[in-house]
């Protein structure tokens, strides 16, 4: 099946819904391309005849927790990764997205969910980005559904603006990690909660406003991974207008008062 670019229709989408799935957005080849980029650099750490992904992964992870983390860092600066997420027609799409001439690469990465479900993220807007605005791509390698998890989208809440985020865990359990955003229950839970399922080569692309989270895998024996980038266009961008701003605007400050001159 042929991925249609029907960039109209996708606008449309994403500015009425706040996202919008992308069918086939990778196809057989690409996808398979970008499952074995990630094999071999796990074989790289201890190499044997293993050929799947997900086993490769579980072996990694049982040899050493502390490499299976290196490899996830490295991970986002796999160009084979690069080529895809950054085609002259993504670029395309997100220029008139956003009438704007020139775009960002924010935070391009791979987000990794085993069965420990250790890092589900807790509901968030996209934050600590280069612009206040700015569109999320999400694409599993693998069919996401109730057993394996996925993306879980509070319907219409980017139609209020961005909403004030936490680093304090909203289970008083210790983070995985200091930098943690979540949004307080009482605001996200006025929103229906929509369990995505997505399949793998599919990709969602939301509005940074959008709160999300993820719903934990079930199966055991499955692995969910998926590529994601942040595309941010020249508008917004406190780093080029106040010589005092940082390069990401941090999560702290009010994103609804960020309207500078495009």
């Amino acid at each position: 099946m042929k991925r249609i670019w029907n960039n109209k229709t996708i606008i449309k989408n994403i500015k009425d819904n706040g996202y919008y799935i992308f069918k086939n957005f990778f196809n057989e080849k690409s996808l398979n391309e970008i499952k074995n980029s990630l094999w071999e650099t796990l074989n790289y750490i201890k190499k044997d005849k293993e050929k799947s992904l997900i086993s490769k992964y579980y072996k990694i992870k049982k040899f050493n927790k502390k490499l299976k983390g290196n490899w996830y860092d490295m991970a986002c600066h796999n160009l084979t990764l690069y080529k895809f997420l950054h085609s002259e027609k993504m670029i395309t799409l997100i220029k008139e997205y956003f009438k704007t001439k020139v775009v960002f690469s924010s935070r391009p990465c791979i987000h990794v969910h085993d069965s420990s479900n250790d890092f589900l993220l807790e509901p968030h807007q996209e934050t600590n980005m280069f612009s206040r605005d700015g569109i999320l791509l999400w694409s599993p390698l693998y069919n996401t559904n109730e057993k394996c998890g996925g993306l879980t989208i509070y319907k219409n809440s980017h139609k209020h603006g961005f909403f004030p985020h936490k680093l304090t865990s909203p289970n008083g359990k210790k983070m995985w990690t200091k930098d943690y955003t979540n949004i307080d229950r009482s605001i996200y839970s006025k929103f229906e909660k929509i369990n995505l399922e997505v399949e793998a080569g599919s990709a969602v692309l939301m509005i940074n406003k959008m709160i999300h989270s993820g719903y934990p895998m079930k199966d055991k024996n499955k692995l969910r991974i998926t590529i994601t980038e942040r595309y941010n266009p020249l508008k917004n961008i406190p780093f080029l207008k106040n010589d005092k701003a940082p390069p990401k605007i941090p999560y702290t400050i009010d994103y609804n008062k960020i309207n500078l001159d495009n």
